[in-house]
């Protein structure tokens, strides 16, 4: 495997010790009242001691309403900085730089958040919208304050950010809807409020999706747009997943391994590849594509060591069966997330 996985990546507000990224996942294990169940300390502890350039928690609730579903941790207020902290201690105790995602779950909420009103690209006031964009600045806060190495925002998979840049979802004729600029608009207004509430230096990625269901061309210029905007606001790098981004069964290439390629061809913002990595010769695909660096979720869950795996030329032992999107059977002694875990 190329040398180039374990060597460092310099952003612009953060470098990376190595291009290997352990991905968001969400663990489907806090509390009812989103608190952090003891297991998730155990994986960021697992994680920290492994040649990582950097990991990414799982995806953490910036607002009541905005709650994806019932086992999802939260930080929309103080009541969860010291478990935030404790996961930022447990992650980053081996040196790798460790960044929080943030996102709203928008028309996911439905169901998850305790009755309160569902935001949706078409739903929210302006003052909602408003109101959204704080409370990510809030929570950014509250992630640095924790001792998070940065955040990420997620703008992918239909959550609240994903639907209000698809035109699938967003039908408003303002200022927040109609063109790529705008249905972007709440996402850079976040991104300068961090700045603004966090300082200038604060590290700030996003995961977006890059393409839509048909992966049209009209979607692809407007990504090629977006991404050009994260480039001249300081975006440190950009996650690129796609719509169909949890797909069953072994794949033969990485998801979005063409989509990289033509994204590198069109924009000079650093990219974060992820989907679908399952062996070397993946990586070497993505690096050889323009990938800045490599992102896995699921590998990990099933093997902590799947760098030296890929390193000795072995596959991943992920096999792509899903189950760890399911809720945590906490009921197991011990605990395991994958079925197939070594």
């Amino acid at each position: 495997m190329t040398n180039k996985l374990f060597t460092p990546l310099p952003l612009k507000n953060i470098t990376l010790p190595c291009r290997a990224v352990r991905s968001a996942t969400e663990l489907f294990c806090s509390t009812e009242d989103a608190h952090v169940y003891p297991y998730e300390y155990d994986v960021y502890r697992e994680l920290a001691g492994k040649p990582l350039g950097m990991i990414i928690t799982a995806h953490t609730c910036v607002s009541p309403e905005g709650r994806s579903n019932r086992w999802q941790n939260a930080i929309w207020s103080d009541e969860y900085l010291a478990e935030s902290a404790q996961i930022a201690a447990c992650a980053t105790s081996g040196g790798v730089p460790c960044v929080m995602q943030l996102g709203h779950g928008g028309m996911k909420g439905e169901g998850n958040n305790g009755g309160l009103p569902v935001y949706t690209p078409d739903s929210m006031t302006k003052e909602e919208i408003r109101g959204v964009v704080k409370a990510f600045g809030k929570a950014a806060q509250r992630a640095m304050r924790a001792g998070f190495s940065g955040v990420m925002l997620h703008g992918a998979h239909m959550y609240l950010l994903s639907q209000c840049f698809y035109p699938e979802y967003n039908h408003r004729t303002d200022e927040y809807g109609g063109c790529a600029e705008n249905r972007f608009r709440i996402i850079r207004e976040i991104f300068e409020e961090i700045k603004t509430v966090c300082g200038d230096r604060t590290p700030v990625f996003l995961k977006i999706n890059g393409d839509d269901r048909e992966d049209t061309e009209d979607y692809h210029r407007d990504i090629v747009t977006v991404l050009g905007i994260c480039e001249t606001m300081g975006m440190d790098a950009v996650e690129i997943s796609g719509w169909s981004s949890a797909r069953t069964g072994r794949p033969d290439k990485p998801y979005f391994l063409e989509n990289i390629r033509r994204l590198r061809r069109e924009t000079a913002v650093p990219l974060i590849a992820v989907g679908g990595i399952r062996t070397a010769e993946d990586i070497e695909a993505l690096f050889d594509a323009g990938a800045d660096a490599v992102s896995m979720a699921r590998p990990f869950l099933q093997d902590p060591d799947v760098l030296d795996k890929l390193a000795a030329g072995k596959e991943t032992g992920c096999t792509g069966c899903c189950t760890c999107f399911k809720a945590l059977d906490k009921t197991k002694d011990p605990i395991v997330r994958c079925p197939f875990r070594k």
